[in-house]
């Protein structure tokens, strides 16, 4: 397995995307700390990766708080002796509106734990990573940051902000070999995209895509299982876009 020797946070991993790369990264050998600010829906990740035959374990915390972030570093590092992989998967959603009509506290509670989250644990993070002899780093951005739609301001900001931070800490940190990368996903089968449709059949209707349906959490998933194996030594500072031809019309 690419992963065995692999030590991994990820967050976000009580669903979709975030859940389908931790089952993904400890199917290939990895061991994971699944962090979710959800307790409830972790724990249900980290007993399905178990029941596998997979090595997992659970953290609940708010990304936004530093103080989350430092207790979970120092699991990985407890549990694990050391980490490899960063897969940054979190979001807090706020609603669709245009930046003059969206309140400051939504604009602000987004960022708090869309960006500002990321940069609290790869600021306690590195160190570590960097101290055990590299690693990779991957943070979710979205095809939206390259085709924006209406209403989506926010969020649009903050993806593009990661595909940028990524960059910077390629340049930073290669000299500690650490590679750091984002994804692209496009339209995902997974409870968020379903949760702005009045139902499930015209969430795969509006897929937007030139393959005509919408991506699976497990294909983003595997980008990131490519990311944080050797596979991809060559890699980094770079965006890998998984959106079934969104972004091509």
């Amino acid at each position: 397995m690419r992963l065995e020797t692999k030590k991994a946070i990820v967050t976000g991993a009580g669903g979709g995307i975030g859940r389908a790369v931790a089952e993904a990264l400890a199917r290939e050998g990895a061991a994971v700390l699944c962090a979710d600010i959800n307790e409830a829906r972790v724990n249900k990740t980290v007993s399905e990766i178990t029941k596998a035959g997979g090595m997992a374990n659970a953290a609940v915390g708010d990304m936004s708080q530093e103080a989350n972030a430092k207790d979970l570093v120092a699991a990985a590092k407890s549990e694990w002796g050391g980490l490899t992989s960063i897969v940054c998967s979190h979001i807090r959603d706020v609603p669709y509106l245009p930046v003059t009509e969206l309140p400051l506290e939504e604009w602000q509670g987004s960022l708090d734990v869309n960006l500002t989250g990321v940069f609290l644990l790869l600021k306690n993070a590195i160190p570590i990573m960097a101290g055990g002899g590299g690693g990779s780093i991957t943070l979710m951005a979205s095809q939206l940051a390259f085709a924006p739609k209406p209403g989506r301001a926010w969020y649009v900001a903050q993806k593009g902000a990661l595909i940028s931070l990524v960059k910077a800490l390629a340049v930073d940190h290669a000299k500690d070999k650490i590679r750091a990368n984002t994804i692209s996903p496009g339209p995902t089968a997974d409870d968020r995209f379903f949760s702005q449709w009045p139902s499930e059949e015209e969430a795969h209707a509006n897929a937007s895509t030139l393959l005509g349906r919408l991506g699976d959490p497990a294909e983003m998933a595997a980008g990131a299982g490519f990311l944080a194996s050797d596979d991809a030594s060559f890699v980094t500072g770079t965006d890998l876009l998984i959106d079934g031809g969104y972004t091509a019309v």
